[in-house]
């Protein structure tokens, strides 16, 4: 048999096992490692050891890609079709890839994830251990694996296994993470998923429609005879619809201040909302960078414990409040206006997904019809500190 054939039937070889390793996700939660185990080990096998073959078998062939594209277009093949959710990082937990199973399971979509910190998808606590471990990994110090708590979607703690990568036509080192939910393998996205998908997207856009209509008659019906508490209530209105903490941060003489704080029903900190209230807004870093930059602040991860500042006894307001996704947008009654006069914070907690770029516009949106309500404000009280 010639070596050509000889690699057609490996290959076909592989193709089974990993249609074998698909089918398998139905198994017991016992059995999961081992098939984990299994999956990683097909994977390295066709990256050191089936790819040398591959590169010779195309080298032999006329007007195919070279080798090197060749082994990339197989390894990303393979790694698409991997029944596990797994990712690609760098030493620094940064997203080079991440598989179909990877975004259903994590809610990140692939083109959202790349270039943006793994470890932001997880509690703030489970962060630096995997930071930690993936550095050690990338340095060549071994394979590892440690129990984390996913943060969007499920919550649920689930291992997380790192080993290092050579990849084809790469000469940077890589760390393949494979995700290891305590369900089991996640179901793979199907076909037949998507009209589902798409059904939920324009139920979403439909409610985002209302919600700005709602707060569109609020703030013209209260905006004129009563600014301050129109805004108010279009901050709760926000809040109730798209996020489990809103905080309204206004421009006053100068000054920032804070406005309005709505919090969730039967919050496990109650000290929390007081702390928030009671904040000096200067002292909140990414109100101060929206209202001075007048630019919007969309960190879909909150990987930064230092967005918020920090409370009295110096703990870190993103992990006391548990924030897993932070919008803040500036009150600008024109685009580019600096400093804006003031900034609608609102922040996601717990297990819920990132806020979504549809979700950003709408409050961009919302927030420009308000900061035409607190400019009329702003104006009338000029008007009557002149008359006195």
């Amino acid at each position: 048999m010639s070596q050509s054939q000889d690699f057609g039937s490996e290959f076909r070889d592989f193709v089974a096992r990993v249609e074998e390793l698909r089918a398998a996700r139905a198994r017991p939660d016992s059995e999961r490692s081992v098939l984990l185990d299994a999956a990683l080990l097909e994977l390295q096998h066709v990256v050191h050891g089936m790819r040398p073959a591959y590169d010779e078998f195309i080298s032999r062939g006329t007007g195919r890609p070279s080798a090197g594209k060749a082994g990339q277009q197989l390894f990303k093949a393979i790694f698409e079709s991997l029944p596990v959710p797994v990712a690609l990082v760098d030493g620094e937990t940064v997203v080079r890839r991440i598989n179909a199973a990877g975004a259903e399971l994590t809610g990140l979509p692939p083109g959202y994830a790349a270039g943006r910190p793994l470890s932001g998808i997880l509690r703030p606590g489970d962060r630096p251990a995997l930071r930690s471990q993936t550095a050690a990994v990338a340095r060549g110090e071994g394979s590892r694996s440690l129990a984390v708590q996913l943060q969007p979607r499920t919550g649920a703690r689930m291992r997380v296994t790192l080993s290092e990568l050579a990849l084809p036509g790469d000469t940077d080192t890589a760390v393949l993470v494979a995700l290891w939910p305590s369900s089991g393998l996640p179901t793979a996205p199907e076909v037949s998923a998507r009209p589902a998908r798409a059904v939920r997207a324009a139920v979403r856009e439909a409610e985002l429609t209302d919600l700005m209509d709602r707060t569109s008659s609020m703030l013209l019906r209260g905006g004129a005879d009563r600014p301050a508490e129109a805004l108010r209530a279009v901050t709760g209105l926000i809040r109730d619809g798209l996020a489990d903490w809103a905080l309204l941060d206004l421009l006053v003489d100068g000054a920032l201040t804070r406005g309005a704080v709505h919090g969730p029903e039967g919050n496990d900190d109650p000290g929390l909302e007081k702390t928030l209230v009671q904040q000096d807004p200067r002292r909140c870093p990414v109100v101060v960078k929206a209202v001075s930059t007048g630019s919007l602040v969309f960190d879909g991860l909150a990987d930064e414990l230092d967005r918020l500042g920090a409370d009295d006894n110096g703990a870190p307001l993103v992990g006391r409040a548990d924030v897993s996704s932070l919008l803040a947008v500036p009150l600008s009654a024109a685009v580019g206006e600096t400093p804006a006069r003031g900034a609608l914070t609102l922040l996601r907690t717990g297990a819920r997904p990132p806020f979504s770029l549809a979700e950003a516009k709408c409050v961009e949106m919302i927030v420009g019809h308000m900061a035409i309500v607190a400019e009329g404000r702003s104006g009338r009280a000029e008007t009557a500190a002149g008359g006195e």
